[in-house]
């Protein structure tokens, strides 16, 4: 059956004239600035045990966590005193990767600290 129907025609390109309205007909797109969040930040921890050498501790602050004699000293007697003692705040896979890498030097070194993260 033939087909009775009018060729089709190619789509009309936009029209740039004025419009009646007043409105040249163009498309304004408004940019929006992306806000990216900041990491959620967490503590990283150390407790305190009856076995673990106070040396041993002040050592792990200063190498793990980059705090000098004094601060480490201050931390360690904190950890004693209170329990439990911040040794710093970071980012969720930086904070992660010092609790393992306080607890493998713990272990290689045959004590029990304990070094835990949470949500600062």
């Amino acid at each position: 059956m033939p087909d009775d129907s009018p060729p089709s025609l190619p789509p009309k390109a936009p029209s740039t004239r004025p419009r009646r309205d007043g409105g040249s007909g163009a498309v304004v797109a408004e940019r929006r600035v992306a806000r990216t969040k900041p990491p959620a930040l967490y503590q990283v921890v150390m407790l305190n045990d009856d076995y673990t050498p106070m040396e041993f501790v002040v050592m792990v602050l200063q190498h793990y966590f980059q705090r000098d004699v004094d601060v480490a000293t201050q931390i360690m007697l904190k950890i004693h005193h209170e329990g439990r003692g911040v040794c710093g705040i970071y980012p969720k896979d930086v904070a992660a990767t010092k609790v393992e890498l306080v607890l493998a030097a713990a272990r290689r070194d045959g004590h029990p600290l304990q070094c835990i993260m949470e949500a600062a």
